[in-house]
């Protein structure tokens, strides 16, 4: 089954990825999407998870940001020689060196695997995200006793198009209420499954 259909609209830059979730029922099938909201919180943001995520992309040019990665990569190669065990504790204790004020300072061309976060290997198990453990739970009342579907899409592409009716709708805005979804996330849910009955 290929999800219904898609949609463009403007997206805040913490919005990172989304779940299309398709339910099956007898009187046919309906869909939502859910998006993750990031709060900014950071603890995604460290040494060890930015040298994990990829190269920085080069579009738009910016060279002030990759002559600091050089840099960095040198310096953490001396360090790894002088000490393993303290280079490993260095990386996974320090912030990322992009990160300022909790915001990253070369998002139009971070690496792939920030832009993805959750939408990782790693990102789903992340344990002490305050964001993306509501997340989970609002996506796992949505499934609890129904028969699903989940696709999970990258932001930055077209929106999947939804399928809903007002009674449907209003239950799944019931349960996320009741699963602690704040103002601004149930704000982009909204946004995220626009629909004119």
């Amino acid at each position: 089954m290929k999800p219904f259909g898609v949609k463009s609209m403007l997206i805040p830059m913490d919005a990172t990825f989304y779940v299309h979730i398709e339910f099956k029922a007898k009187t046919g099938g309906w869909s939502v999407n859910l998006p993750f909201l990031c709060s900014k919180c950071g603890l995604c943001c460290t040494l060890d998870d930015f040298l994990t995520a990829g190269k920085l992309k080069s579009y738009p040019p910016n060279f002030q940001a990759h002559i600091r990665t050089h840099k960095l990569y040198e310096e953490l190669g001396k360090r790894w020689a002088a000490d393993p065990v303290k280079y490993d504790r260095y990386i996974t204790q320090t912030p990322c060196p992009f990160l300022f004020d909790r915001i990253c300072s070369i998002y139009e061309i971070r690496p792939e695997g920030c832009r993805q976060f959750p939408n990782t290997s790693f990102g789903m198990l992340t344990q002490n995200c305050e964001s993306l453990n509501r997340f989970k739970r609002q996506l796992a009342v949505l499934k609890q006793g129904k028969s699903t579907k989940i696709f999970r899409h990258f932001v930055e592409t077209p929106i999947i198009s939804v399928q809903y009716t007002k009674k449907q709708y209003q239950r799944c805005l019931a349960k996320l209420c009741n699963a602690g979804m704040t103002e601004a996330e149930l704000s982009l849910f909204c946004e995220f499954n626009k629909k004119t009955f």
